[in-house]
């Protein structure tokens, strides 16, 4: 029902090659437990504190695991993102992506680039840089720093602050948009005749966050489409990606048939 936790451990699944399973806070539902029966995974963690995944919950995830139950976690969003980048991302990273921890779709669409790359996601607020993301960014001395989003999600004032953790330069992914900023990340770090493309519905963040890390596995961009048309921005990118497959994310809901068959036309054979 949050963004933000999955939002920084998307990168991470994807890195270590592990799924994104969605909760409520006070119950596993029953679709996800049969999922967790089905993977026996070795370990299992938990992104988020107690009030994003309570204490209960943890207890009944420890059944679906042959090893332990670990919790990432912090006081807010932005310790929360800190944490899950320290406890995965030693220093010295090629690449630290920075998002808005207020919205999501930027973060979203780099999720993937993130984590085919190897680099921590980290959350910031729109006008200032909290004090854990920047301790956390003075750890990782990353080469570079990619803030995803516009001035109007990260302003123009943290992107300045953030040119003092980087070795090397500050770059900005965006759009006018969150679907124009969804295709300039895909342009920005796809080359033409990607095998798969995923697209999610970019209203509601629940399928795409899912998504994101097997789109960081299979190497995949994620564009972001409305649920009843392809915006042009998108249809623009697709056209540049040439996908082999596209992956729709969701249902009918969230992403039209209409649209799903329109997407047929930019599937490269």
């Amino acid at each position: 029902a949050v963004f933000t936790d999955a939002l920084s451990g998307a990168p991470v699944a994807a890195k270590t090659g592990g799924p994104m399973l969605l909760v409520k806070s006070s119950e596993v539902p029953s679709v996800v437990a049969t999922e967790l029966r089905r993977l026996a995974p070795k370990k299992i963690v938990i992104l988020g504190g107690p009030n994003s995944v309570d204490d209960n919950v943890e207890a009944v995830l420890a059944s679906y695991t042959s090893g332990g139950v670990e919790r990432w976690m912090g006081a807010d969003r932005y310790e929360a993102s800190a944490q899950i980048s320290q406890e995965s991302f030693s220093p010295g990273v090629n690449v630290a992506y920075v998002a808005s921890g207020l919205n999501f779709p930027d973060a979203l669409s780099g999720a993937p680039v993130a984590g085919m790359g190897g680099s921590p996601m980290l959350l910031t607020d729109d006008d200032r840089l909290p004090s854990a993301i920047a301790e956390e960014l003075d750890r990782l001395n990353p080469a570079k720093i990619i803030v995803l989003g516009g001035p109007a999600s990260v302003s123009d004032e943290v992107a300045a602050q953030l040119a003092h953790y980087s070795r090397g330069w500050v770059e900005r992914f965006y759009g006018s948009d969150r679907y124009a900023a969804s295709a300039d990340i895909a342009d920005k770090s796809f080359a033409p005749g990607v095998n798969v493309a995923y697209v999610a519905y970019g209203q509601v963040f629940s399928d795409a966050l899912a998504g994101a890390p097997v789109a960081g596995i299979r190497r995949g961009p994620m564009l972001l489409v409305d649920d009843t048309r392809i915006p042009s921005q998108i249809a623009d990118a697709l056209r540049h990606l040439q996908p082999k497959k596209i992956v729709v994310l969701g249902g009918p809901k969230s992403v039209s048939t209409a649209v799903e068959a329109e997407l047929a036309q930019y599937v490269s054979p």
